[in-house]
């Protein structure tokens, strides 16, 4: 069965800079490559563990910063004992002002260039 299936919300490719860390002052720096209403994929190789909660803090031109809780749902590595090279994050506890930027975000995704 494709992953892709069992998504509540379809997820759009970004190029998009992350800070990111285990508490809201987001230690980390990394990229995120596609977002959703739910989630998004952080590409990183900082190991996380299944059912961590994260922090996120996304900004654009267009919907400015949002800040997102998140946990993450698996680690993505090429190979056993390789580094990970990124986590699926599902967004927890979205509140109606990050609702409505993070919309934003995934909508100028979505415009054609």
């Amino acid at each position: 069965m494709d992953p892709a299936e069992n998504r509540r919300h379809p997820r759009v490719n970004v190029d998009l800079f992350a800070d990111w860390g285990r508490s809201p002052e987001c230690e980390y720096y990394d990229k995120v490559t596609s977002l959703s209403m739910s989630g998004c994929f952080l590409a990183t190789r900082h190991e996380l563990n299944r059912s961590e909660e994260i922090y996120l803090r996304l900004s654009s031109d267009v919907s400015g910063a949002v800040t997102l809780k998140g946990v993450v749902r698996y680690q993505l590595k090429t190979m056993e004992g390789a580094p990970p090279t990124g986590a699926g994050i599902e967004f927890t506890n979205v509140s109606n002002d990050s609702e409505i930027k993070l919309q934003k975000m995934v909508n100028s995704y979505l415009q054609p260039s």
